[in-house]
């Protein structure tokens, strides 16, 4: 394999750029257009989202065991690339450009379409960065450079409905301005990712686990634990308040014709900080710093109760920032350690599975973005919350809870399951010699 290089960072990082800004809108704005302006109502759209990621609960493992087992000419991961492209390419046209009121089959058709060829993409890309990548350090490096590429991805998708919104354009116009910045960077990202990021040709397919070696993975491996716990607890958490931030700007802080703008701060943010996350990783370890990233995002949420809803501009920028600014190390750090924990793996089972790991990772992040929108959409619909109707005190009351109370929680759990992580760096530095011993007989 090359020397891991600039160039090849930047690539790895740009295949992150398309994936996010697609993640960006099927997470906030997406859930919202077909409630609204399809109108499918917000209960339905909440169910068809829980359900279509409850699938890839089913398909998540098998891709990843797909993934690791069939190399092709080109090396192990390069052709799952050019074959999920395409594939997300059609389905994102039909989610973004529905043309007109649509039912809810073909709201479920093609989301199910776009999250297996989401899975094939996003996953490949991950377990790629495992092949890339050997050190304790250079793992942060590789998964930091791709979450900037990520936050660099939803910033400029979102700098379209911000730039739109001041023009005077509506929700249905931001959508598909979206949608046209995803399918424009997604096939130039990966075009450069498979010329520039290097693939070992010579690499052997790995058999498939048995459904008795499933639970022989998790026995016994605390680290694997915490890091799918921790993974499930922020995904839910930021899943959540990505679905209600519209509303939470709209009606209770009374700032929709700027909240495209205000969430550009967000993103903004987290992309200036991602190298200072990264160093500290550098000096304190991975989960330490993980520790340090979930606890601001909960403190973060907390504040959100305490500021004055009529007149809170000011605070609101504030705390978006220094939400902002905790929003990408956990992503980062907990697949960062998952590229630790496949080195344990094949030192146990003389296996290296990548492709596994990290479906099992994304199958705990789609589970807790399952039930975050499917629980609180149906929830905030029982309770009387309509989109398109003014709010009463009792229904912002209840957005406000559901955008910062409920995260709040779920960051400062998954802050508990860092302390005393026990993969750590010098643990991994004797992982990695015993490999290099191994394969050198």
């Amino acid at each position: 394999m090359k020397k891991l290089s600039t160039p090849i960072l930047i690539a790895y990082g740009g295949l992150a750029v398309p994936l996010a800004a697609l993640g960006l809108p099927l997470a906030v704005y997406i859930p919202p257009f077909y409630a609204g302006p399809i109108g499918l109502g917000v209960g339905t759209v909440g169910i068809i989202f829980m359900i279509a990621r409850f699938w890839d609960i089913f398909t998540d493992p098998l891709m990843g065991m797909i993934v690791d087992r069939y190399p092709s000419k080109w090396g192990k991961r390069k052709h799952w690339i050019v074959i999920g492209v395409p594939i997300l390419l059609i389905a994102s046209w039909y989610i973004f450009f529905p043309n007109g009121n649509q039912s809810s089959l073909y709201l479920i058709f093609w989301l199910f379409i776009l999250y297996i060829a989401f899975t094939f993409v996003g996953l490949t890309q991950q377990a790629w960065g495992v092949d890339i990548s050997k050190s304790y350090n250079d793992r942060s490096k590789v998964y930091g450079w791709r979450e900037i590429g990520s936050i660099f991805g939803m910033m400029s998708v979102l700098a379209l409905p911000a730039i739109l919104e001041g023009s005077g354009a509506d929700f249905s116009q931001m959508v598909g301005g979206m949608g046209y910045f995803f399918m424009i960077a997604l096939p130039l990202t990966a075009l450069f990712g498979l010329y520039i990021i290097p693939d070992n040709k010579n690499a052997e397919g790995t058999s498939f686990p048995k459904l008795t070696d499933l639970p022989l993975i998790l026995k016994d491996n605390r680290p694997l634990k915490r890091t799918l716990a921790i993974e499930f607890l922020c995904s839910s958490a930021s899943s959540i308040s990505a679905a209600t931030y519209i509303y939470l700007a709209k009606h209770v802080f009374d700032l929709g014709d700027i909240s495209s703008r205000i969430l550009f701060l967000y993103f903004f943010a987290g992309l200036l900080v991602m190298p200072l996350w990264m160093k500290l990783s550098y000096i304190i370890g991975k989960s330490k710093t993980l520790f340090i990233s979930t606890l601001l995002c909960s403190l973060t949420l907390l504040s959100y109760l305490l500021i004055d809803t009529n007149e809170a501009l000011g605070a609101l920028i504030i705390l978006t920032v220094l939400y902002g600014i905790g929003y990408g190390a956990p992503f980062t750090l907990t697949r960062a350690l998952m590229a630790d924990i496949v080195d344990a793996d094949e030192l146990r089972s003389k296996k290296k599975r990548p492709g596994l790991f990290y479906s099992i990772l994304t199958t705990l992040s789609k589970l807790g973005a399952a039930l975050a929108v499917g629980s609180v959409y149906s929830y905030l619909e029982f309770s009387g919350f309509k989109p398109d109707v003014d709010a009463s005190e009792n229904i912002k009351e209840l957005l406000l809870f559901v955008f910062a109370v409920i995260p709040m929680f779920l960051y400062f759990c998954a802050s508990l399951f860092c302390v005393g992580y026990e993969l750590t760096s010098k643990k991994h530095e004797e992982i990695q010699r015993q490999l290099e011993f191994r394969n050198k007989i």
